[in-house]
């Protein structure tokens, strides 16, 4: 019989957490040291032979680790039984990793196990073996590593099958790096050296190339972006559809679709033929993309709206996911609120009811508010936040609810002061940002109850309903956490594997744990004091309080907004005068305090510099010798160009923030025609200018600056929150 971890005084899951935590707080060292064996066995059991298996690995005792790891298999709980017969897989000789590698298939079969063995017999050179048990593959969910380990060993070994998995595997699954290194590696055809100029050529045509051949080139050239080139095989693979010779593969017709979009300007003639394709391949998989597709193209040719909207219906009326249908509705939306303001104000109320992912609208949703605020349609706020309630997600409700109640109070929207109130309570409700809430916590007048802000601050951030895996709900069994896995995650930082810590909790993004085990987790990789770990730290905590079911204590909170770095940020704040709180949220939001990270920009370290402008500032510093991804350089650039850009836009935090995203001369044109729209000279609120920012993403780079600054800020010093606010906002 297994051991257990559950007392048998403590049967309750909730109280087997606090306890198990609680102790475990008390046994395991502040650092990433590993903890002492001995209490280590008491504490996890036979599980523990898992962990002194992998000590013993590191030391090259390959016989004392194999005897470790066989008897937790045995004897352990699933989760380190699974990794103890993973582990075996990487000791000894070759005839020993295979047959550890079959005896983990039998033992524990699964998607993990499935990739590790494939990489053994492939390694070994087991064709036959790896052929073997990949057999059946489902290609919809298999590991595409997996699908392609399998299909280079069909092609060693000759197998008849090998092209029409091959066909498969390229029309059935989104094209991803391990087609193309499979295709360029080991099934790029002799006659495709080069794309031709025509691909209906007589010399095209009579190259020895398969239909399905053309087919998989055709994938691997849309992966390229490479448009020149399917644009003009579009008439070729419009008649393999079209007399049978292949199939419409959804896949294959996306991207039949998308080339054709992108490669070509004639949309109105392409939308009919799109149209028409779809009416001749009715009732099947490939309808949905015909219709979707002649949609797009009446959006692209202008001035076809109602066409366009009776092609996204149609496409929606035929999808066969939820997925699928939301993508047709957030264009028919989008070409909509392109067309007429009207027409989408008029019939959002009954779009609303008929998506299924309301997070997956939210970008349209932002795109209204703008649309709205430039046409002046103040009142349209309150009667769309009403309308969605309950059915767009709680950040569009609690946005279209805050934007309301201030423009009753700036007196462009008409309102009551109860109307103001009762808008400023919603926008506190749900999983809503914490920017929405916040602020209307302050117009609301709740930052003078600290503990009324505490609920605001503490809850989760997402719209977790009650029975999302991770809840510790005890009366709902199917969300209690994966005490397994919970027992794995724990004993790696017990017996000091912080390295192995965050590529497990990523495979389920913590939502098979507790919200108490994510947290710890988060803090012992926070206290092992390394910048990778910083990063990993952040991300379970971020992560742990979107998943949460209740509120988080103050201690968590913490770790959702850590001062790592302190002793740099103290330092330069004091010298360049500016607070702390400004400071640390912009390292968070810049780059989760990764001080090695490039961005695609090329921007570098903690408070993401540019190389340019990092070498101005050292210049300005009198430095020749420097490096952005140092943390204390960074630290000090960073600070003396924020405080520079802040003092420059009059001390206002918040055009600071958006002139070091965007440049503070866009800053100053965006500020005037703001000005404009709410038709005022000057004292531009900038809560309600920061929603009329032409580019969401600086839109949303200063709802987390303003946000995360009042987090930390809060977290400093509780009774500021007032001030803190009117600082950021002035």
């Amino acid at each position: 019989m297994r051991p257990t971890l559950l007392p048998s005084f403590l049967p309750d899951l909730r109280r087997l957490t606090s306890y198990f935590l609680a102790s475990f707080v008390l046994l395991s060292a502040v650092s990433c040291k590993a903890a002492p064996q001995s209490e280590g066995q008491k504490k996890f059991g036979e599980d523990a032979d898992y962990f002194i298996g992998l000590r013993f690995l590191q030391e090259g005792n390959e016989n004392a680790a194999r005897e470790k790891f066989k008897y937790c298999i045995k004897n352990g709980t699933s989760r380190c039984a699974q990794k103890s017969a993973e582990a075996l897989c990487t000791i000894g000789n070759i005839q020993e990793k295979n047959t550890a590698a079959e005896n983990l298939l039998h033992q524990f079969p699964g998607d993990d196990s499935l990739l590790i063995a494939a990489r053994q017999f492939s390694s070994a050179g087991e064709v036959n073996k790896l052929i073997y048990y990949t057999s059946g593959l489902d290609f919809s969910t298999a590991k595409n590593e997996v699908i392609r380990l399998r299909l280079e060993a069909m092609g060693r070994r000759g197998d008849s099958a090998y092209e029409a998995e091959v066909y498969r595997w390229f029309t059935e699954c989104p094209i991803s790096t391990e087609h193309y290194q499979f295709y360029r590696d080991y099934y790029k055809h002799p006659d495709f050296e080069g794309a031709y100029e025509n691909p209906e050529s007589e010399e095209a045509k009579a190259l020895s190339y398969t239909p399905e051949q053309f087919a998989i080139n055709y994938r691997i050239e849309s992966y390229k972006r490479n448009y020149s080139y399917t644009t003009k095989c579009a008439q070729l693979l419009s008649s393999y559809f079209m007399d049978g010779t292949l199939e419409p593969a959804p896949q294959l017709v996306s991207d039949f679709g998308k080339n054709t979009l992108y490669g070509t300007m004639d949309f109105t003639r392409n939308a009919a033929w799109f149209g028409q394709l779809a009416q001749s391949f009715a009732d099947t998989p490939a309808e949905f993309y015909f219709w979707f597709y002649a949609g797009r193209f009446y959006e692209k040719a202008g001035m076809y709206f109602k066409q366009s909207r009776k092609c996204f219906e149609a496409a929606m009326a035929c999808a066969d996911s939820p997925s699928k249908k939301d993508n047709a509705l957030w264009y028919l939306l989008n070409t909509s609120l392109n067309f007429s303001v009207d027409s989408i104000i008029d019939s959002i109320g009954e779009y609303s009811r008929e998506w299924t992912d309301s997070e997956y609208f939210e970008d349209f949703f932002e795109q209204l508010v703008t649309a709205l605020l430039a046409a002046g349609r103040w009142n349209e706020f309150g009667r769309i936040y009403k309308a969605v309630d309950g059915y767009a997600s709680d950040l569009t409700t609690a946005q279209f609810a805050y934007i309301y109640g201030r423009l009753i109070q700036e007196n462009l929207a008409d309102g009551t002061e109860a109307d103001s109130e009762a808008a400023f309570k919603r926008a506190c409700q749900g999983g809503s940002s914490v920017y929405y809430k916040t602020l209307a916590a302050y117009r609301l007048g709740l930052g003078k109850d600290p503990i009324e802000l505490q609920k605001i601050l503490c809850a989760p951030t997402g719209a977790r309903k009650p029975n999302q895996p991770g809840s510790t709900d005890p009366t709902n069994p199917e969300n209690t956490p994966d005490t397994a896995l919970e027992n794995l995650l724990l004993g790696y930082a017990y017996f000091g594997f912080p390295e192995l810590i965050y590529p497990e909790w990523q495979k389920t993004q913590g939502q098979s744990l507790s919200t108490e085990t994510n947290f710890y987790l988060a803090d012992f990789l926070a206290k092992c004091q390394d910048n990778n770990y910083y990063v990993q730290s952040l991300r379970i905590a971020s992560r742990a309080q979107r998943n949460a079911t209740h509120r988080i204590t103050l201690e968590q909170l913490s770790l959702v907004y850590p001062n790592y770095y302190n002793q740099f940020v103290s330092k330069y704040c004091a010298e360049y005068k500016i607070s702390e709180a400004e400071i640390y949220a912009l390292i968070r939001s810049e780059s989760f305090f990764d001080a090695e990270v490039m961005s695609s920009a090329g921007a570098v370290g903690l408070t993401q510099l540019m190389e340019f402008t990092g070498s101005d500032i050292a210049r300005r510093f009198k430095m020749q010798d420097y490096s952005l991804t140092d943390p204390e350089t960074n630290i000090r650039f960073g600070t003396w160009y924020l405080a520079s850009l802040i003092s420059r836009c009059e001390d206002s935090p918040l055009l600071g923030f958006f002139s070091y995203n965007a440049g503070i001369t866009r800053v100053r044109r965006w500020l005037q025609s703001s000005l404009i729209e709410f038709g005022k000279k000057r004292n531009m609120p900038l809560d309600l200018f920061l929603e009329t920012v032409p580019f969401a993403e600086t839109r949303e780079y200063g709802r987390k600056l303003i946000s995360a600054t009042i987090a930390y800020d809060w977290l400093a010093a509780p009774s500021r929150f007032p001030q803190t606010v009117e600082e950021l906002l002035k």
